[in-house]
């Protein structure tokens, strides 16, 4: 590998395993790289990583990142993490603007100087955050890195910085141990969902039943249960396997939750192309839709806050909608089901982009209204066929 120091430095690498996640971030380290590293994962998803002179400063994006950042924070920060109030004043106060690299660290390192949180609480919420990240690098097929040194860190925003090397090594035995247990196959975002209770009731009490239906909603990953239920991830996943194997319960993706600091993406239509909508809590893939749409030459709006989707939709009026299906509070089903409802959008072209292509579901979304269907993880060419098909004069 060539000096990495270099703005906008971008390669690809198959199978991102340990070997490789410490090699890459030692030559960094070697280089005393500063700036934004991004790890892409094609068509699915991204993550990013700070340095500073080749030490590790933060790290975000993936799946969930939000849901991971909540879970950390119940787990090693429960003061303020229960204390919902002093929680949403404290995000309120930081300006998007003024953001320095996400406002996940930015909230961390205010309570860090105010004395709301102790350092090594803070500590230890980060490196478990940066193993959970390096954890699913493992399980990826294939990722790109970009490097760019123009994303300014300066020394005075850093909490602490860290060896990539002591998070790297304690991540890549833990997947080892996943494998172990034979959940290699699996993520530990899916969430478990109950799908044959009659059965499920035959093989445990009535107690342990209750316990199961109550939890096992798909509404919560796996990590998210061992964080509530104070249990090993591996320890508590592999007491699932059985009921997973024989089909008695299902792990199922679930969306992310909502950012709490993230504006939505809008760009004002004007008269000379159509507008696109995309509804979809996740950030990441209204801004994958917008490089899509807007490469195509069409105008976007990506609209991130479900409950909002409606009267968002009513002020802008798009000529096309992508939908995502599963979202928190509300769902696809619910807005496209709306939407139909009211005479402008009745013959508006309305996009299903879900992860779950099944029968049912393709039934359920005709029942509501739906025009088509997409996959997820979104390809271009997907999106691009779609937007010929329905908006081709």
């Amino acid at each position: 590998m060539d000096t990495p120091n270099k703005e906008n430095y971008s390669v690809p690498i198959k199978g991102f395993v340990a070997s490789k996640q410490t090699y890459l971030f030692n030559t960094l380290k070697k280089h005393q790289f500063t700036g934004e590293v991004k790890l892409v994962y094609p068509g699915r998803t991204e993550w990013r990583f700070y340095l500073y002179m080749g030490r590790l400063i933060y790290g975000t994006g993936g799946e969930h990142s939000v849901r991971r950042w909540r879970r950390n924070l119940v787990a090693y920060l429960p003061s303020i993490a229960t204390d919902s109030l002093y929680l949403e004043q404290q995000i309120q106060s930081i300006s998007h603007d003024n953001i320095k690299f996400c406002w996940e660290y930015e909230l961390l390192r205010n309570w860090l100087l105010n004395g709301k949180a102790d350092r090594e609480s803070v500590i230890k919420m980060v490196n478990n955050i940066l193993g959970e990240i390096f954890f699913d690098l493992n399980q990826t097929v294939e990722i790109t890195f970009h490097l760019d040194n123009a994303v300014n860190v300066p020394i005075a925003e850093q909490m602490f910085l860290l060896d990539a090397n002591q998070v790297i090594v304690p991540a890549w035995q833990q997947w080892q141990g996943w494998i172990g247990i034979r959940l290699g196959d699996r993520s530990p975002n899916k969430a478990p969902v109950i799908r044959s209770g009659e059965k499920l009731q035959e093989s445990i009490s009535p107690k342990t039943y209750a316990a199961f239906s109550k939890l096992f909603n798909g509404r919560n990953t796996l990590r998210d249960l061992s964080i509530q239920l104070k249990r090993d991830l591996s320890q508590f996943s592999s007491s699932l396997l059985p009921y997973i194997q024989q089909g008695y319960i299902d792990l199922v993706s679930v969306a992310d939750l909502p950012a709490p600091i993230s504006p939505p993406t809008v760009i004002q239509p004007d008269e000379k192309s159509p507008l696109i909508a995309c509804i979809d809590d996740s950030p990441m893939i209204c801004e994958t839709m917008a490089t899509i749409v807007k490469k195509a030459g069409f105008q976007f709006v990506g609209i991130t806050e479900p409950l909002k989707a409606i009267a968002k939709i009513l002020a802008v009026k798009p000529d096309l909608i992508f939908l995502d299906l599963i979202m928190p509070n509300t769902n696809g089903y619910e807005i496209c089901g709306s939407l139909r409802k009211l005479s402008m959008f009745r013959q508006t072209p309305i996009i299903i982009v879900t992860s779950n292509d099944g029968m049912i579901e393709r039934m359920r979304t005709k029942m509501v209204g739906a025009s088509d269907f997409i996959a997820k993880p979104i390809k271009p060419e997907d999106v691009t066929n779609i937007l010929n098909k329905y908006l081709s004069n």
